[in-house]
């Protein structure tokens, strides 16, 4: 849990906050200040932390639907960024409030049954859970995108196709730990490949018209996520040479080739972010790369860029 040390008035429309260093230093390091704006920091400290209650049930719901509905869903999303950020790179991964799954239109009346036996409601196409606080009605929501539209208030993607196909993703044992390392949840579940979460991050960012507007309401959120990811890989490969801590050239191809993408589209939005002094923050010191590196960042999306259109 976040210990709130000190705070700078918001009259100035910044949090000067001071996390406590209680986890283990071996993979954090030494944590520093972090001057956020008072929205982001109120994201980060509060509606983002382990404590709130929506995380918990966001944790909860997603390990749950996760077994019930075992071999019919594969994790996407901020918390598919989790799992290979925070498990498998071994940086803090950022907590997401929404889950997203894709999944194939042949399972759609089994996930919508799934869904009201845990208490969800269907919500135009997404499935809602309220969650009751003390001062304020929160919900998790949790979203589906499909091989091929199975209502007409349904997403689909052409990503989810290949993906179940061609298996492009792995069945693993998740954890989620708070910031003492105490856990809070685990299970086995299936998450998409590191590539096909970006694809579709990037998707949305390129194809705007294929999205609804609050997919991209959380824009500084997935420009960390897509920062962690592609440069945590960058980076465990370029310090390793192991083998696995690369970003497979055949997938990003075979996605781009279904349905083209342009993962430069995130950094155009990270020049145009009211949040950009956020994002190198939370990149620097609380996903743990220690700076931020922004031109670096810049050429590998446009290799990525590059990788995935060669020879289309």
């Amino acid at each position: 849990m976040w210990q709130i040390l000190s705070f700078r008035g918001c009259t100035q429309g910044y949090l000067m906050t001071f996390l406590k260093p209680w986890f283990p230093s071996s993979r954090v390091g030494k944590m520093r200040r972090l001057e956020l704006s008072s929205d982001i920091a109120i994201e980060m400290y509060d509606s983002r932390s382990y404590g709130n209650r929506v995380i918990r049930e966001s944790i909860g719901a997603m390990f749950d639907i996760a077994r019930e509905l075992k071999g019919k869903v594969v994790l996407v999303g901020g918390w598919g960024v989790y799992y290979w950020v925070d498990n498998f790179l071994g940086y803090r991964g950022v907590p997401s409030i929404d889950i997203d799954f894709l999944a194939k239109a042949e399972s759609f009346d089994e996930i919508r049954e799934v869904m009201e036996n845990l208490g969800f409601q269907s919500a135009g196409f997404r499935f809602v859970k309220p969650v009751e606080d003390f001062i304020v009605r929160e919900e998790v929501k949790v979203d589906f995108l499909f091989d091929e539209r199975p209502s007409g208030l349904s997403f689909d993607t052409p990503f989810a196709s290949p993906l179940f196909a061609n298996r492009y993703h792995s069945r693993v044992h998740f954890a989620v730990n708070d910031f003492e390392g105490t856990p809070i949840a685990d299970g086995k579940l299936d998450v998409a490949f590191p590539e096909a979460i970006l694809a579709l991050k990037f998707d949305i960012y390129t194809n705007i018209t294929d999205y609804p507007d609050d997919k991209r309401a959380k824009h500084w959120k997935d420009v960390v996520d897509v920062y962690s990811l592609v440069m945590g890989f960058y980076r465990r490969r370029d310090r390793w040479r192991g083998e696995g801590f690369y970003l497979r050239r055949d997938v990003l191809r075979e996605l781009y080739r279904v349905k083209a993408y342009r993962p430069t589209a995130i950094y155009r939005v990270l020049e145009d972010s009211p949040y950009k002094n956020d994002i190198q923050a939370i990149i620097s010191n609380y996903v743990g790369f220690g700076v931020f590196e922004e031109r670096l960042f810049q050429r590998r999306l446009r290799e990525l860029e590059e990788i995935a259109s060669a020879g289309l």
